[in-house]
């Protein structure tokens, strides 16, 4: 009986450390600049949310997806990606993002200046 309930433990430690295997945080070094929407979530599956979008005034638009741990993680993160013009542009934990736009040719003068 005990070698079974040791069995059954071991299991279930087994099956958590596949959740937390599995989380979009792992996956989430596959990522490149310039993917589409339909390519990031290919890699990474579905989003939580929508966390923000906007539409600028000259029709260009930002949208940010969050990506939330799973309920059971070694070390839980969560993470949003930046699509700008139906193009990733940014991702990162939260509290490390940019709140500036900036264009990628602006960012281009910056990195030739240095």
């Amino acid at each position: 009986m005990k070698s079974r309930w040791i069995f059954h433990v071991c299991l279930i430690a087994l099956m958590l450390i596949g959740i937390g295997c599995a989380s979009p945080a792992k996956k989430v070094k596959n990522l490149r600049l310039g993917m589409t929407p339909d390519e990031v979530r290919d890699e990474l599956g579905k989003p939580y949310t929508v966390r923000a979008a906007k539409v600028y005034s000259d029709e260009q638009w930002t949208e940010v997806w969050e990506y939330l741990p799973p309920l059971i993680a070694v070390n839980p993160k969560s993470f949003w990606v930046v699509f700008e013009n139906d193009r990733l542009v940014q991702w990162s934990e939260p509290g490390d993002f940019n709140t500036q736009r900036t264009s990628v040719k602006e960012y281009s003068e910056q990195k030739m200046a240095r």
